[in-house]
């Protein structure tokens, strides 16, 4: 295949000089396609840099693996920093990030007999909940603590009157299996990334009430996160990585592009679904189990100053997690960790090894480039249910 010509070849400034081999996880699902379109397109190794992608199994070990120097660099919510840097519930350590992969692409899906019982929107769930008052409790799934799924999920049950700390159960089940919780009746719905809302939407058991970008749209999803020390250590691969994100996230953000990029992502080493259900959220329009929508920005990959991590973005995930009373009681939590967390710097440094910023769509590159792992076991062959049955309990 012939590359495009006005994605011209890196700067060999920002070719890293040693260290060039670098292991990143990822989470499967859409927001981080771009990690994966940089691979399969061969700009990490036109940018001087091996990397292998992991498939982990949720944000959890994504998070411990970080934490413990297993891997270099990860697709993370962007919440995730803030509560790594400042020690909330888990070892401080210091970590930031100069990429936004995504904005918005996240939904809540609610089950087929919500919609039955009358359920439209988050006030007419708060009548079914008050009915059903000591009789039921209803939980309603999110896949971390501190991720904007739990934060959409609260605001979106706030707007209609529902306290999400007193009127529902919150349960955290890691995204590529949430799903299934909804499907085996341990849940009542879920706030969840693509494309594990139209797993469930189109089987008909289930029906998206709020995309995030319905309700609050703009919102930075994941970051490429990084510790401080790796960017300090081994600038080069840093910069190197950021400057091939940028020019993957303008493929995929063009429409021209997304039947290749669906292509990609529906293979078994990273998303490993059909290709249809990827189809829903990058092509549309979006079926949400109960007519298909055309949703403005459902999932933005580079529109919008989408990359920059700019304060602008870092306060309001800033915000986000001073909400959470788990956050409240830390010291180290002040507006100062803003701007070292959300490096605008970083991503201006890297910005000057890609070329111009408008160019049409670019075609896979017959580069050989290492293929991910396929990860833990268990993201196939985990207990799955046991995952909901911990998650209620606690």
């Amino acid at each position: 295949m012939r590359i495009a010509k006005s994605l011209r070849l890196s700067n060999t400034n920002s070719r890293p000089t040693r260290h060039a081999s670098l292991t990143v996880g990822f989470v499967p699902m859409i927001d981080g396609a771009v990690l994966i379109a940089a691979q399969e397109l061969g700009l990490f190794a036109r940018h001087g840099l091996r990397v292998k992608l992991t498939k982990e199994v949720g944000w959890a070990t994504i998070r411990e693996k970080l934490l413990h120097d297993e891997l270099d660099a990860v697709h993370a919510p962007a919440s995730l920093a803030f509560a790594m840097r400042c020690g909330i519930n888990m070892m401080a350590r210091p970590c930031l990030t100069g990429f936004v992969l995504s904005l918005n692409g996240s939904a809540i899906t609610l089950s087929k007999e919500l919609w039955d019982r009358g359920v439209r929107d988050a006030a007419t769930l708060r009548e079914v909940i008050k009915e059903d008052r000591g009789r039921r409790i209803y939980s309603l799934g999110a896949v971390l603590e501190f991720s904007t799924q739990n934060y959409h999920l609260r605001q979106w049950l706030r707007s209609g009157g529902i306290d999400p700390d007193r009127d529902v159960r919150i349960p955290f089940v890691p995204s590529p299996v949430i799903h299934r919780g909804l499907l085996e009746g341990h849940l009542d719905g879920y706030c969840v990334a693509e494309p594990w809302n139209s797993i469930v939407t189109q089987t008909g058991a289930g029906w998206v009430v709020a995309t995030s970008s319905q309700i609050d749209a703009g919102q930075v999803e994941k970051v490429l996160l990084v510790l401080e020390k790796f960017a300090e250590e081994r600038p080069h691969e840093h910069l190197a990585m950021i400057a091939a994100l940028m020019e993957a996230s303008i493929f995929c953000e063009h429409p021209e592009n997304r039947q290749e990029l669906i292509r990609m992502l529906a293979r078994p080493e990273y998303i490993d679904v059909p290709p249809e259900l990827l189809a829903n959220s990058l092509i549309g329009p979006f079926e949400t189990g109960q007519g298909a929508q055309e949703i403005d920005d459902l999932i933005v990959f580079h529109r919008h100053g989408a990359n920059i991590p700019d304060r602008a973005k870092g306060r309001r995930i800033y915000k986000e997690v001073c909400a959470l009373k788990v956050a409240q009681d830390c010291r180290a939590l002040r507006p100062d960790v803003i701007g070292r967390i959300f490096r605008e710097d970083l991503y201006r440094e890297a910005g000057q090894f890609v070329g111009p910023r408008e160019r049409p769509p670019v075609e896979p590159l017959p580069v050989d480039v290492p293929r991910p792992s396929d990860g833990p076991a268990e993201t196939d062959g985990a207990d799955v249910s046991s995952h909901f049955q911990m998650a209620l309990a606690s």
